[in-house]
């Protein structure tokens, strides 16, 4: 298997500290840090657990040389430090502004304060030592000791009515001091690794001389065939996935859970005209299907917004969202404070709730969870049908959505006038068409009636996919000419992928969505690169895929915002610029499609290969239908695999270009080896 260590070396001596090193473990998911300062070695060691609610550091302590530290708690929001009774902790009670304005938006006061309003939240650092002293004074906490020592962080907010912070907090650390370090970490890496150790991945030869992840990056970029690099960024996706989504938390935003500003770039938003979902492209064939969870917790409270939505603004039944929704589920448009000449670009497109109704569907066709499809994501795709039968217009024959956007492209008109509202564009069709058999679907599986004969009639009158006077898959209606032929959205290809409207025997369709794809080219923002990375593989081209992904490992710094560059920063975040999470989730979703599809109910190895990548493996990478598969090949061959399914039955494999119709018995899984 690949080294999965994210490793930074800073050789040159500086003032303060010399030999610095620093490595995050992927496999442990712990860091440290470790320097020399006069003569004198410093070691810090830091995690956050996944079984408690703590963030827990070691402090190595030369015990010829001691320590003597001092511990306080800031935070940029408006906060007051508790007096607590107990000497060894320090509490911070503070509150979240009730408005932060974009970054981008300039306004007098961007950042303000309601008093008893806002998100409640509170910070407990506690500290144990196996010897010397600890004590208070004022705001801080002051140790002096010749052993190591150990720092506790502790959090909690009344997002979730907690009415009792400073208890709250007090319980939690007094269980975390109880059980101590050492066994925190046994059971954070315990846990953490029954999770990680599902998947392994390698591509080529490992590489096992140990190099600064920096100088890799830059020999990469000078062309260097590191393909252990490549794993350990589709390892580093699924790190950051088990980071900033587990179940009982929030969805990962834009920026994951790694936002240090209070106005965050795009306001650290849930996008829903592409971000958050390629956030969760990954979750399930990459053997995380729980860590789908805190989305589907999101969706629930946005259909209860949604509704209210739905009957307000458009005076239907059933809920709808738009571009952007929070934490609450907020689910109108946006752009009020907009600073731009073309807000409805954006703004007005209430197709989101049906695209996020295909987590719910993802979810169940790659688990078979009965009761989840039939109590948690029918009645969420039934309300989203029911919306979407009532905004459809009558034109030409046709149902067609009124007004429509294509996200964040405009168009010309025959006078050369910019546009960015139509009607019928394709992605909102894409998504309808997709939505309807869903729902149609679901309702054969549960024998459920409801809506099922209006939605067979209206998808029976959804117009067919137009393809335009360049030979390119039509973006609107009409066959306008794109402003941004180049644009970084790819929403017309949304049929393709991530959906499978667009199928395999469409001949034509495909033709026509790799000439989109020809027209727009590859430079865009990092996720933009992404899912043109991943439509490449749904079109069977893994080396125009891999090019893509190429792109996108190139190392920047920049931070000020663009649309076009992408890149990767040297911490191995994945630039916009600025920091997005969404292409390093993204990356790891590219990559699965690369080597395993599942459409039509056929698996299918290697559909999208490089040629790079002649040699690897993978274990424990999940198909559509319940099923978990490993396997292996050489000189670009598959040479054997292993199927494990949920339940015996029949399965239709595709490997080496040949399909084969398998057997699979009680004991639920089929072993291929070719010999070779």
């Amino acid at each position: 298997m690949c080294d999965k260590s994210l490793v930074f070396f800073k050789k040159e001596k500086t003032e303060v500290k010399e030999k610095y090193y620093r490595e995050l473990t992927l496999e442990e998911a712990v860091h440290t840090a470790s320097w020399e300062s006069g003569n004198v070695f410093h070691k810090r060691e830091t995690f956050i657990s996944m079984k408690e609610n703590v963030l827990a550091v070691r402090i190595s302590v030369d015990p010829k040389q001691g320590m003597e530290a001092e511990i306080f708690l800031d935070s940029p929001l408006k906060y007051e430090i508790s007096e607590g009774k107990d000497g060894g902790r320090l509490v911070l009670l503070g509150r979240a502004p009730t408005y932060a304005a974009p970054d981008y938006y300039e306004c007098k006061d961007p950042i303000q304060y309601c008093d008893k309003e806002g998100i409640r939240f509170g910070l407990l650092v506690s500290v144990q030592l196996k010897s010397g002293i600890l004590k208070r004074e004022g705001n801080r906490l002051y140790v002096s000791t010749y052993d190591d020592f150990y720092i506790f962080l502790n959090g909690k907010t009344d997002f979730d009515g907690c009415s009792d912070l400073w208890g709250s907090l007090h319980t939690q650390a007094k269980k975390l001091e109880e059980k101590g370090y050492d066994t925190l970490k046994e059971e954070h890496i315990r846990l953490y690794k029954s999770i990680f150790d599902r998947m392994e991945l390698q591509l080529g030869e490992n590489n096992k001389e140990e190099k600064d992840t920096y100088q890799r990056l830059q020999e990469f970029k000078q062309g260097s065939k590191d393909y252990d690099l490549m794993a350990l960024l589709f390892h580093y996706a699924r790190y950051l996935m088990i980071c900033s989504s587990k179940p009982g938390t929030q969805a990962a935003n834009l920026q994951g859970i790694w936002n240090n500003k209070l106005r965050a770039p795009w306001s650290s938003n849930y996008t829903v005209n592409i971000n958050t979902e390629m956030n969760y492209w990954m979750a399930e064939s990459c053997n995380l299907s729980e860590f789908h969870e805190p989305l589907f917790d999101l969706i629930d409270r946005t259909v209860r917004n949604g509704k209210i939505t739905a009957q307000r603004l458009y005076g239907l039944e059933g809920w709808v969202s738009h571009h952007n929704i929070d934490i609450w589920g907020h689910s109108d448009p946006v752009g009020k404070y907009a600073k731009d000449e073309y807000p409805c670009q954006y703004a007005l497109w209430p197709m989101s709730s049906g695209w996020l109704c295909r987590h719910l569907w993802e979810h169940y066709v790659y688990t078979l969870d009965q009761e989840f499809l039939k109590k948690r994501a029918f009645p969420v795709i039934r309300e989203a049908v029911r919306f979407y039968l009532g905004y459809l217009t009558e034109y030409q024959g046709y149902l067609l959505t009124c007004p429509s956007t294509s996200p964040e492209n405009r168009y010309m008109d025959e006078e050369g006038e910019e546009h960015s509202v139509s009607f019928g564009s394709t992605m909102d069709l894409s998504i309808l068409k997709e939505l309807f058999e869903n729902y149609i679907h679901i309702c054969e599986i549960t024998g459920e009636q409801e809506l099922k004969a209006e939605t067979e009639k209206a998808l029976k009158k959804l117009p067919a996919f137009k393809i335009g006077r360049e030979g390119q898959l039509q973006e609107w209606y009409e066959d306008y000419w794109e402003t941004d032929v180049h644009h970084r959205h790819i929403s017309h290809l949304y049929g393709l992928y991530p959906a499978n409207v667009i199928k395999e025997e469409d001949t034509e369709l495909r033709k026509a969505c790799k000439r989109v794809l020809e027209r727009r080219g590859d430079e865009g923002t990092g996720w933009s690169m992404i899912w043109k990375a991943a439509l490449w593989a749904r079109l069977k081209n893994g080396n125009r895929a891999i090019q893509l992904l190429k792109k996108q490992i190139r190392l920047t710094e920049e931070v000020e915002v663009s649309m076009t560059g992408g890149g990767i920063y040297p911490n191995l975040f994945c630039a916009h610029p600025p920091f997005q999470i969404d292409g390093n989730l993204g990356y790891a979703a590219a990559v699965t499609e690369m080597l395993l599809q599942t459409q039509e109910n056929v698996i299918e190895f290697l559909p999208a290969l490089p040629k790079d990548w002649k040699n690897g493996y993978v274990k424990g990478m999940k198909a559509k239908g319940g099923y978990t598969v490993d396997f292996a090949w050489k000189n670009c061959i598959l040479t054997e695999f292993c199927i494990r399914a949920a339940c015996p039955g029949e399965v239709v494999v595709k490997w080496n270009q040949e399909l084969h119709h398998i057997s699979i018995g009680e004991d639920r899984e089929f072993i291929y080896k070719s010999g070779l």
